[in-house]
């Protein structure tokens, strides 16, 4: 039976007391049925997790008694890959996000790009950046990972454009924005250097421009197909991640 899993960022100790918050403690009490004593593991975020019980404490609060064992599961992939997903509606960019982190993404930059049909304002852009966050915790959870990527402020295309985390792109690629009409497959590029982020750039439902492509490629780039179908851009990071995964990352740990 698989062991309960909570995201609590604190400075682990053993015989550490720490309160669940609000929708952690529901979640334990009224969904999983959890009882007091219960096992259940806790991470912190950065790498480290630890064995702990529930302390139900009443009804609606519960706090988790850390263990001795404090770890740093290897659960992350030497393969440091950044999501630069064009925004799409609802449940579309829920997916997209939780199936990367599920197969180790790094980083996930949210971008407007010049199809996309979510319109926000800072206010709502930074409320849906929080949701995304949340989102990516839970998967974590699940997942079994101790490392949460970040969702980064949601900006334009153009904006990263000119701002593409100032990467040496001379060597080597450094990124792929993936691209229908390319004639190269992703298994022919060079294989990315370890912890060096690797950069994918994938277009919301409508996909990207012929000049959003063409400034990917200025930045450095490299356009690839994935086959001879074209994907729904929610189906489309996790192909990838999983391709590069199986070739370079998770598989050759």
């Amino acid at each position: 039976m698989r062991i309960p899993r909570f995201y609590l960022p604190a400075n682990y100790q053993p015989g550490l007391l720490v309160a669940l918050n609000k929708e952690q403690s529901h979640y334990a009490l009224t969904v999983l049925r959890l009882k007091n004593g219960h096992k259940i593991q806790v991470f912190d975020g950065q790498g480290h997790q630890a064995d702990a019980q529930l302390q139900i404490i009443n009804r609606r609060e519960v706090q988790v008694l850390l263990g001795d064992a404090i770890n740093h599961p290897a659960t992350e992939s030497t393969l440091n890959s950044l999501l630069v997903q064009g925004i799409s509606r609802g449940e579309r960019m829920d997916y997209s996000l939780q199936k990367a982190v599920e197969l180790g993404v790094s980083t996930i930059q949210p971008v407007f790009t010049e199809r996309c049909e979510v319109r926000l304002d800072h206010e709502k852009a930074d409320k849906r950046r929080q949701q995304w966050q949340a989102l990516v915790i839970s998967a974590c959870e699940q997942s079994g990972r101790c490392v949460v990527p970040e969702v980064l402020p949601l900006i334009s295309l153009a904006d990263w454009f000119a701002h593409p985390l100032q990467l040496d792109y001379a060597k080597r690629t450094r990124g792929l924005v993936l691209d229908p009409l390319s004639q190269k497959t992703i298994m022919q590029i060079n294989e990315p250097e370890p912890l060096v982020p690797f950069a994918l750039l994938i277009g919301p439902e409508g996909g990207l421009t012929v000049r959003e492509v063409e400034q990917a490629q200025l930045v450095g780039l490299q356009p690839v197909r994935l086959g001879p179908r074209i994907l729904r851009t929610e189906t489309t990071a996790p192909v990838v991640l999983s391709l590069l995964q199986a070739a370079w990352g998770d598989l050759n740990q």
